[in-house]
């Protein structure tokens, strides 16, 4: 007797390299949003300047450019294991090795432009200061 989707617990668990991936991209997000709220602030108290301006910009190039172009790879495998997971099982076991693989291969990169990001915030915080 098949189980309606909803009931087999495994078909909704996302394994660790994919949920890896998707927590690089989430922590590039945030940081960025935390860098525009820096920099919005430093604005709005007439404190802004060109250097902040580049700083933003060049997180934005992180999160719009950087990274998604540095993880295309990756994130393609991770679609076609969620397909696969659902229609072919076994196929979904390479795939996965797949993603593995390649998220071990660009992840010191990945926490690079992570690094980069931290740099950016720190320094935008710094100028926060009085």
């Amino acid at each position: 007797m098949r189980r309606p989707l909803g009931q087999d617990a495994s078909m909704h668990e996302r394994p660790y390299a994919i949920r890896r991936l998707d927590a690089l991209f989430s922590a590039a997000m945030i940081a960025h949003e935390a860098i525009f709220e820096m920099r919005r602030e430093l604005i709005a108290n007439d404190r802004g300047n060109a250097e902040q301006a580049g700083l933003l910009e060049e997180s934005a190039q992180i999160v719009t450019g950087k990274l998604p172009g540095l993880t295309t790879r990756v994130r393609q495998l991770s679609g076609k294991w969620a397909e696969q997971s659902l229609l072919h099982p076994e196929g979904a076991e390479q795939t996965l090795g797949e993603v593995e693989a390649e998220l071990e291969h660009i992840e010191p990169e990945v926490q690079s432009l992570l690094s980069r990001q931290r740099e950016i915030a720190a320094r935008l915080r710094s100028m926060l200061e009085p």
